[in-house]
């Protein structure tokens, strides 16, 4: 059987003083090497504090990778400016497509190697 992580337990810790109807939980989870972490999460009932403690663990890798979004997204608008320009002056229609094929390009290669590196 693969090894997992596991909440082996979670507690009550008090009812939420300024969001009336959700309750603090303490969740204890065994990581896959045996250590012990004590984690808080907040819910209306102990499913609901799981799920969003699932879902926030599920969201962080996302957001981790903001650095690449910010540096694709400010190349994609210096291109795109750049060869609107360029379309402008010249005629050229065909210099918007490549405003938006470089940064594309670079953003897949750059997810391909983040993935190759982080598997």
């Amino acid at each position: 059987m693969k090894a997992r992580r596991k909440a082996i337990d979670c507690k009550l810790v008090e009812a939420s003083k300024t969001s009336p109807g959700y309750f603090k939980y303490q969740v204890t989870i065994q990581e896959i090497d045996g250590s012990v972490n004590v984690v808080p999460a907040y819910g209306k009932d102990m499913q609901d504090a799981i799920e969003r403690l699932l879902w926030n663990e599920r969201l962080t890798p996302v957001t981790d990778n903001s650095i690449y979004s910010s540096i694709l997204l400010g190349l994609m608008i210096t291109c795109a400016v750049l060869c609107g320009i360029l379309a402008a002056r010249y005629g050229q229609p065909w210099y918007i497509a490549i405003g938006f094929g470089i940064p594309v390009t670079v953003g897949v290669v750059l997810n391909r190697i983040d993935k190759y590196l982080n598997r």
